[in-house]
């Protein structure tokens, strides 16, 4: 099948152009960086294209136009600031060396990928993420159906899939394939993000590369540990160690996921907390620009706060902490001037209306979403488990490294005396003892010691890294005390923290990750020098290194057989009667509702949705009970689903058919093991008529006047 170089080429070159549109409106928010804003004009452009597009299709309905006129207008407004401001400038080595990095970053991501395409149902998300993007692809108006419950909206934040689905849009690339480019793409866009955050931060592009090493590639030190277990092993060394399961890295806590960036990269769900890694980045940079300026201006102000609303509907969890990070790095510029002279009255006014108006606007331009999406879920105490220290140092301990030799060096002058620091020391170990809370002896430290290096920092680099220091450490606290309570924690009250510390954790690396970057250019010199502290931290950096070198060729199947993009081509070997199936509904338009098997969890079901979009009456019902908290509601269906394919009661079924407006019944291998025979729909030929045949499957159409 071949790596479908065409479709890389149309995807790489339809993010250039988004991204070149994009570059003057980022140059003027940006002005204070030392890359003018290139390095965030992709994900900025991808930004506004999304967000103009579905302000567009609420109005006049979404389409190839509505995404075309959102690229025009971002164009037209960047012409404009060209013929006012001129042309945005950027150094030339370093615009080349960045877009090579980005390309070379795409490109062997779409390799990777290529290696193990298949939009599966075990393991992941990929069910959920192919048919919501391929929904949207179908709907007409936001919000848009969710065709895993007909006749509903989508209940869940969509628009990473909107912003793959715009892309599709312009690239007339099959979503099938599209799906393993955008793993791609945003893999490339963080990548050249966070080297845009080190590049801005040290004005080095060495120390660039290096931070983007570490906040997209490194792993933890699981990976390291695992690669010493195949080595020990007894059995056949060489084929354990390139068969590395990728998987275990992401399991560090019990009962919790602890994903990281190159992991969900590597996994390949296109799911929202993979695709809000690039749009955090972006949030970073923005925020460096603002510490940067001498004072606060409103337009960078009301981008970062449309930046910011940008996360709500992209990945809720993201909102809160990147809300609050903005309140301490905005108030930092403020803290900064009181350092040199005493502010006046009107600046703090100033800085806390700059701050009200960008928390209002971030929630106010996403006002259509918020009013068709209504959040229910609360926060609780956490009652016991809380994280080992042996497993936080198995996932943090590179970053906890280089960082707390940061923040020591920056406020060893004011440490206290020894017997006091061996007497405080002695104290947080009883007390995190006592409290069950074994994190309180490492976190307490590294809080109080960045806090007194804040108030002695003078350079603005310095301030802004220490600040995600402090709301890292805050992170992890917020996660040892609190969670989010969701249907999965309900159901098994092991896994209460599952879903705050996967969704929380991975903030709490991109936050971490930028820092060591930093600390590392810091000193650089005890590298160079062979000092211990050097010696060890480039061991620790070597052991990260493991695992994306040998999940990727686990992951990969060691490179073997034939490379393809495109994920549904198992579905064709695997399941060919159902493939048929799938290729003849593509001829329908419109959202006409599917009857399928309902959805069991994690496998081979709801296919039709997944890669045709069509809504099916129930899909996965664990996921919609953890999405809606509605179990009468989501039972009924699965009840009703039954009742349609079992009954002999025509009366019955038909009032059923029309409650969810079904079009469609369909009968293949899912259908067939769990029911039986479809003798009702063949009894009553005058209800239901046979569209479509292909093998055992049948797919029947529901007659308007039966």
């Amino acid at each position: 099948m071949g790596l479908n170089l065409f479709d890389i080429l149309i995807w790489w070159l339809v993010l250039e152009i988004v991204g070149l549109a994009a570059f003057p409106i980022a140059s003027q928010l940006a002005r204070n960086l030392k890359d003018n804003g290139y390095s965030i004009s992709k994900p900025l452009g991808l930004l506004l294209l999304t967000y103009i597009s579905w302000i567009i299709s609420i109005f006049s309905g979404y389409s190839y136009f509505s995404v075309l006129i959102s690229l025009a207008f971002i164009g037209a407004c960047s012409f404009v600031i060209c013929l006012v401001k001129g042309r945005p400038q950027v150094d030339k080595k370093y615009l080349i060396q960045f877009e090579l990095l980005f390309a070379g970053a795409f490109v062997a991501f779409a390799i990777i990928r290529a290696y193990s395409p298949d939009i599966y149902w075990t393991g992941g998300e990929k069910f959920m993420d192919m048919s919501f993007i391929n929904g949207l692809l179908r709907t007409a108006q936001f919000p848009p159906q969710d065709s895993w419950m007909s006749g509903t909206v989508m209940y869940y934040y969509y628009f990473g899939y909107l912003i793959v689905a715009d892309l599709i849009k312009l690239t007339a690339v099959l979503p099938s394939i599209a799906f393993n480019l955008a793993t791609a793409s945003f893999f490339a866009l963080a990548f050249t993000t966070a080297l845009g955050i080190g590049y801005n931060l040290t004005e080095k592009m060495k120390y660039g590369i290096i931070t983007a090493f570490l906040v997209t590639i490194a792993g933890n030190l699981v990976g390291f540990f695992q690669l010493m277990d195949s080595l020990l092993g007894k059995d056949n060394v060489i084929n354990n160690i390139l068969s590395f399961n990728y998987w275990p890295s992401s399991r560090v806590i019990p009962d919790t996921i602890n994903e990281f960036p190159f992991f969900s990269f590597l996994q390949g769900d296109v799911h929202a907390h993979m695709i809000s890694i690039t749009f955090q980045l972006l949030i970073l940079l923005l925020l460096l620009n603002i510490l940067k300026s001498k004072k606060l201006e409103t337009i960078p102000l009301l981008a970062l706060g449309l930046a910011i609303g940008f996360l709500y509907p992209l990945n809720t969890w993201d909102y809160p902490v990147y809300l609050v990070l903005s309140v301490f790095i905005i108030g930092a510029n403020l803290f900064l001037s009181k350092k040199n002279a005493k502010p006046a009255a009107s600046k703090y006014l100033k800085t806390i209306m700059a701050i009200a108006a960008m928390a209002v606007f971030s929630y106010l331009f996403y006002l259509p979403y918020h009013i068709s999406y209504n959040l229910k879920n609360t926060i609780s105490f956490v009652p016991d488990g809380r994280t080992q220290l042996v497993y936080y140092l198995a996932i943090y301990g590179l970053f906890l490294f280089l960082i707390s030799r940061f923040v020591v060096s920056k406020s060893k002058k004011t440490f206290p005396r020894p017997l006091y620091l061996i007497s405080a020391l002695i104290l947080l170990s009883i007390l995190s003892l006592v409290l069950k809370f074994e994190l309180l002896i490492l976190l307490a430290p590294l809080l109080i010691l960045s806090i007194l290096s804040l108030l002695k920092e003078q350079d603005k680099p310095g301030v802004f890294v220490i600040i995600l220091i402090i709301t890292g450490v805050l992170l992890s606290v917020f996660c040892e005390l609190f969670y989010i309570k969701d249907e999965l924690g309900s159901a098994n009250p092991a896994f209460i923290r599952l879903n705050t510390v996967f969704k929380l954790y991975l903030d709490n690396w991109i936050l971490w990750a930028v820092p060591a970057g930093y600390a590392i250019f810091q000193f650089r010199d005890s590298f160079s020098q062979k000092k211990m502290w050097g010696t060890f931290a480039i061991i620790l950096i070597l052991m990260v290194s493991v695992y994306p070198v040998f999940a990727t060729i686990g992951k990969s199947g060691m490179f073997r057989g034939e490379p393809s993009l495109d994920g549904e081509l198992y579905v064709q070997k695997e399941h060919p009667q159902d493939y048929a199936a799938i290729m003849w509904f593509r001829n329908i338009t419109g959202q006409p509702v599917v009857l399928q098997a309902s959805g069991d969890l994690y496998t081979w079901n709801t296919h039709i949705t997944a890669f045709t979009g069509l809504p099916t009456v129930i899909g996965w019902g664990g996921h919609e009970i953890n999405w809606r908290s509605n179990y009468t509601q989501i039972n009924t269906r699965f009840s009703d689903v039954n009742t349609m394919y079992t009954s002999s009661d025509t009366d019955a079924v038909n009032a059923l058919l029309l409650k969810y407006n079904v079009s469609y019944i369909y009968f293949g291998e899912v259908e067939a093991k769990r029911y039986g025979s479809p003798r009702l729909f063949d009894s009553h030929p005058e209800m239901f008529s046979r569209a479509f045949e292909y093998g055992d499957v049948v797919v029947y159409k529901v007659e308007p006047n039966r």
